[in-house]
């Protein structure tokens, strides 16, 4: 296969990657704190919605990775999915944050079954598309850049929801304080959503135009030649073999030990981000100074990018990513031993330090879930990049959803009260405890998970070299 050009590259990751964690950091940073602060419901109950709804999601991911395998159009197998829910997904975007005048009841109802609409048309655009990495290029370093540049553009994207968002919330809200500033409310978040949604849906379609020539009818046919040409073929009933293909995921070990360190970090990540704007405005006493630690987070992730590009050469996926993993823990004890709230601008470089490490323990991941992809190809003989890359999915959003329900919980117990003029010193240090010692947590899961993932640089080259010499 011929190497991808600039164009499709940047199509790729300005596209997919920009408008994929676009969406995935608004939901991220601000639903718990819009569901229960603007919409008025308890934190413990967002929490078990978004973990209701994610885990079903979560649960959808592989169905929709074997689909997306299985899928066979005139627009292509993984770009057909893409195409056609990306309007989709920037509708439910909107719909999440419009705030309809219900009761009580039928707010909850309202935000659970539209919070499991949005997830399950997130899943139908987002794994085709990160199916998309394994398909579009079989080269191990076009595959490292394409990556590095999609999560790259996520940086943006989660710098554009923290500081710009903050903004956009400010700048159309239709209330004020008796000081005459702005005060967030219905109106604002409304409009987020719909802003969102826009670029979400634009950012897709880019994606999958860049992706015309690597995934179309032309290329579905001369697989399904190959596969008749080796009897390979299968005339199963789609839903059948749907369910048959979601059985390869268990060929590979690895995948499993990938899943759980993915898991384990997002986990992280989702409590972390999910408490920002209350760690912002209460211990820090400014959420203006959210816009300042994104700011810091897309500068320090950008000098990662190069310094995880270094170590996956030198150390290949796996030791790269156990070296970030043990990094990333270093901040964090630093931050938790030496934190004071008067020390402001330490304290945000050093949550922007760890935000970038988790981060870059989660770019990794994506390079390794190529990696997988090809163990399983080589295993079982067919093409497995939708099932590998929805098992990493599924991992990710399964760590968010129980991060969530957990931060719900835990917010709850820390005494955190949502609207109140002022904080309890139990629910500060609360809040402290979970913005600062989460991430360790997560890394010592992750690090632990390595120990039994077997796909290092040489065993893995093994496998790239068995597959060529099989002509697969």
């Amino acid at each position: 296969m011929e190497r991808l050009t600039i164009s499709e590259k940047l199509c790729y990751a300005m596209g997919g990657g920009f408008a994929s964690n676009l969406s995935f950091y608004a939901m991220l940073v601000f639903f718990i704190t819009y569901a229960s602060d603007i919409y008025g419901i308890n934190p413990a109950t967002v929490g078990l919605i978004t973990l209701a709804s994610r885990g079903i999601d979560a649960f959808i991911d592989p169905v929709m990775g074997a689909i997306g395998d299985r899928t066979r159009t005139r627009l292509g197998k993984y770009r057909f999915w893409v195409i056609t829910s990306a309007p989709v997904l920037g509708l439910t975007t909107w719909l999440v944050f419009i705030s309809p005048d219900l009761s009580p009841t039928w707010r909850i109802i309202y935000i659970t079954f539209i919070y499991i609409l949005y997830s399950l048309v997130s899943t139908a655009s987002n794994i085709p598309y990160h199916s998309l990495t394994a398909y579009i290029t079989e080269k191990v370093n076009e595959r490292s850049n394409i990556v590095l540049l999609k999560q790259f553009t996520g940086i943006i994207a989660q710098f554009i929801v923290s500081a710009g968002g903050i903004y956009i919330l400010s700048a159309f809200s239709h209330t004020v304080n008796e000081q005459g500033k702005p005060v967030v409310d219905s109106h604002s978040y409304e409009f987020l959503g719909i802003l969102f949604g826009v670029v979400t849906t634009l950012g897709f379609w880019v994606c999958a135009w860049g992706a015309r020539r690597r995934d179309n009818w032309q290329r579905i046919q001369k697989e399904d030649a190959a596969l008749e040409a080796s009897q390979q073929h299968d005339d199963t009933h789609f839903i059948i073999a749907v369910f048959k293909h979601l059985a390869l995921v268990f060929h590979s070990r690895s995948l499993a030990c990938l899943a759980l360190a993915s898991a384990a970090n997002t986990l992280s990540l989702a409590i972390t981000s999910g408490v920002t704007v209350q760690f912002y405005t209460w211990v820090l006493h400014d959420p203006q100074l959210i816009a300042t630690g994104a700011l810091l987070n897309m500068v320090f992730g950008a000098s990662m990018y190069l310094v995880v590009k270094v170590l996956v050469q030198l150390y290949g996926n796996k030791s790269g990513f156990v070296i970030i993993c043990i990094i990333a823990i270093i901040p964090s004890l630093i931050l938790w031993m030496t934190f004071s709230p008067d020390r402001v601008m330490y304290t945000i470089v050093l949550l922007a330090c760890i935000m970038a490490l988790c981060q870059s323990g989660s770019l990794i991941t994506w390079m390794m879930v190529t990696d997988c992809a090809d163990e399983l190809r080589w295993k079982t003989k067919r093409n497995a990049a939708g099932i590998a890359s929805s098992t990493l999915t599924f991992s990710n959003k399964f760590g968010s959803a129980v991060g969530a329900f957990v931060l719900g919980g835990m917010l709850d117990l820390i005494g955190y009260m949502p609207g109140m003029s002022t904080q309890s010193n139990h629910a500060l240090h609360g809040l402290t405890f979970l913005i600062v010692m989460t991430p360790v947590c997560g890394q010592v899961i992750s690090l632990l998970s390595m120990i039994f993932y077997s796909l290092n640089r040489k065993t893995h080259k093994e496998i790239c070299m068995k597959l060529l010499g099989s002509g697969e």
